[in-house]
């Protein structure tokens, strides 16, 4: 007899940017189909003074990432103004493993990741690592809070180096495959893909028929706030372990 797997026929629905194909390789291992549309994408912002801000990176103590987006925005401009990484010795801080592992790749170092990956636990524990008076540059997507600048003590200076844009191409996909399937998981990694999809499908079909999967509370928090029911949550705000945990909640079923 064929075993059956926890995802067996389940239409795993991807909205967020994938930057691996780790999590989706899961997702057919278990049994599932996974649908990649992301409804959200990334580009770099380009300006005339970025050689000079770049050049500038090294009067700070830290610099802060928050996302994969914005280290490779950053990557972006070392290639273009032919800046060795190597030559940025600076402390760079991190929120996740995913955007530890992107700072790695291009050659720095990382010096402080949050035990829970998120703004809100980074701005409690970075005093613990770093001094008041230590100046931080805080590379952001246009659509970022401002909750580390408004969170920390130090002296801190953003620049906004990608933006978010929305993908409408892939929307129609999505409202597609949840309105003609059953079985359907949908995964956010963020506000702002949630936000796009309550706009578009969201309000019309509802949550009620889905296995609604986040990435971190602040997702889950803006879900809730649209009246969604979150099954999902992992306790290590990775998409691998939103895979693992729906599988685990799935073989409960």
């Amino acid at each position: 007899m064929t075993k059956v797997l926890p995802l067996q026929d389940e239409l795993v629905i991807f909205t967020g940017i994938l930057r691996s194909s780790e999590a989706v390789d899961m997702t057919l291992q278990y049994g599932g189909i996974p649908v990649v549309a992301p409804l959200i994408a990334t580009q770099e912002i380009i300006s005339e003074d970025d050689e000079q801000k770049l050049l500038s990176c090294q009067t700070y103590d830290w610099l802060i990432f928050t996302s994969q987006s914005s280290v490779h925005a950053f990557h972006a401009k070392l290639m273009k103004y032919h800046v060795n990484p190597s030559s940025i010795n600076v402390k760079i801080a991190v929120v996740g493993s995913k955007t530890a592992c992107a700072v790695r790749s291009i050659g720095l170092k990382v010096h402080f990741i949050p035990s829970i990956f998120s703004a809100d636990v980074f701005v409690k524990e970075f005093p613990k690592i770093a001094t008041p008076n230590e100046k931080c540059l805080f590379f952001k997507g246009n659509l970022a809070k401002k909750t580390i600048t408004d969170g920390l003590v130090n002296p801190i200076d953003e620049w906004i180096i990608y933006e978010t844009i929305e993908v409408e191409e892939n929307q129609e996909q999505v409202r597609s495959v949840i309105e003609n399937n059953e079985k359907c998981s949908i995964i956010f990694t963020s506000p702002s893909a949630i936000e796009i999809f309550h706009k578009s499908i969201g309000s019309q079909i509802g949550y009620d028929e889905l296995t609604v999967c986040a990435i971190g509370h602040i997702t889950r928090d803006c879900l809730e706030s649209f009246g969604a029911t979150v099954q999902v949550m992992p306790d290590t705000y990775t998409l691998t372990e939103v895979i693992h945990t729906l599988v685990e909640w799935k073989g409960r079923e």
